[in-house]
């Protein structure tokens, strides 16, 4: 049988309620009032015999009804002082001989400063019998508590716990704050931020092909040599010195690192986005990087020490750029572009940064630097390039 449904809330205007709503309410209120009023009679008067409060249908079976009246009596005398129940919603469903009552209220308890007002959600179950209709279950909560009865939100240790609770939200939230912040550091250590965002937005990021981008190489001469007498670690130390001073150049001058392959060290210039000052800029990193060697090569020859020596080279063209793979993502470029900015590098000479006719045409009229013509150069796998070697004026 489908069910009546009324809904009731608090100055609105809705239907008018059914005769059987109205026998409904009249009893479910009666009980509700009577719990306010701490009046055991008028509760039990309502009640049937399998009546469950907050949890104790169990409690009244096994001990009979005189025990659970027993520790209702119990309740009320701890706390005797009557309440205001008071309706935001209340709706009644009917199924023939059995009807549901919801609704959430607020209970206030004692007056003035002294009061307190908890919302309640209450569920109230009745059954008719011999045209009369009674209670045949009852619930009352809040999100956090079912409480006992005698016991009321207001009660014993529940405002401490409350406090308690709301300072370890707080505390677990904070946490929450700043583990997203190590991650999302994490990953921008890794990926560019427009990349980085997209791939926590999607799940994925979408590979792009972007017209024109300048891509940097640089390589370590002599490196295997150094290798063998200095030991790894202070190897190691000593790449992670020079690449920490490329990367914080490579944040100066807005490009983006896209990797490591041994001492060979690459980053690019207009993109993940694309921009109009990418040849400059990366052409004013590469001799800003070869600057920071050459004055650690002086401090090291000074102490007796191997030094590094470098070439750097620098083409622009179009790349496709994106994230492979599903673990440990890496952000990188594809293209022919990179092979030739690859040789430019390997091209090259010492403590020079050897750059394309396409970045020397993007450059060329830029004030502050000098360019020395190479002429074709024969480039592996290239042919012969034409290559320019750039320096500040």
């Amino acid at each position: 049988m489908e069910a009546e449904a009324l809904r009731m809330e608090k100055n609105e205007a809705h239907r008018e309620p059914t005769a059987a709503e109205v026998a409904v309410l009249a009893v479910h209120d009666q009980f509700w009032q009577s719990y306010a009023r701490r009046d055991l009679d008028g509760r039990f008067a309502v009640c049937a015999e399998d009546v469950t409060f907050f949890g104790t249908a169990l409690h009244e079976r096994a001990v009979g009804k005189a025990q659970y009246r027993a520790m209702n009596q119990k309740g009320v005398d701890e706390y005797p002082h009557a309440f205001l129940i008071e309706y935001l919603w209340k709706e009644v469903r009917t199924w023939g001989t059995t009807a549901w009552v919801e609704g959430d209220s607020i209970w206030t308890m004692g007056q003035g400063a002294a009061s307190t007002r908890d919302l309640v959600r209450q569920t109230t179950i009745l059954k008719r019998d011999g045209g009369r209709w009674w209670v045949a279950h009852v619930h009352g909560s809040d999100p956090d508590y079912r409480l006992r009865e005698g016991e009321y939100m207001t009660h014993g240790n529940i405002h401490a716990r409350n406090k308690e609770l709301e300072r370890e939200v707080i505390a677990r939230t904070e946490e929450l704050r700043a583990e997203k912040k190590r991650s999302d550091e994490l990953l921008l250590n890794i990926l560019p931020a427009e990349v980085a965002k997209e791939l926590k937005e999607k799940g994925s990021a979408d590979a792009v092909r972007i017209d024109q981008v300048t891509v940097l190489f640089t390589d370590f001469r002599g490196f295997t040599a150094i290798s063998e007498r200095v030991s790894p670690e202070q190897l190691v130390h000593d790449l992670h010195e020079c690449f920490s001073a490329f990367d914080r150049i490579c944040e100066k001058h807005g490009i983006e690192k896209i990797k490591t392959i041994g001492d060979a060290y690459m980053a690019a210039g207009g993109l993940p986005t694309p921009n109009s000052t990418h040849a400059l800029d990366v052409v004013k990193a590469a001799l800003e990087m070869r600057g920071f060697i050459a004055d650690g090569k002086a401090l090291k020859v000074a102490a007796g020490l191997p030094s590094f020596e470098i070439r750097i080279g620098v083409h622009t063209g179009p790349v496709v750029a994106g994230i492979v793979g599903v673990k440990k993502f890496q952000y990188d470029i594809w293209g022919d572009t990179v092979n030739t900015a690859s040789r430019m590098e390997s091209s090259g000479e010492v403590s020079q940064v050897n750059i394309s006719e396409a970045t020397y045409e993007l450059v060329k009229n830029e004030p502050g630097l000098t360019f020395t013509p190479r002429g074709h150069v024969q480039a592996k796998g290239k042919g012969e390039l034409e290559m320019w070697f750039v320096e500040k004026a």
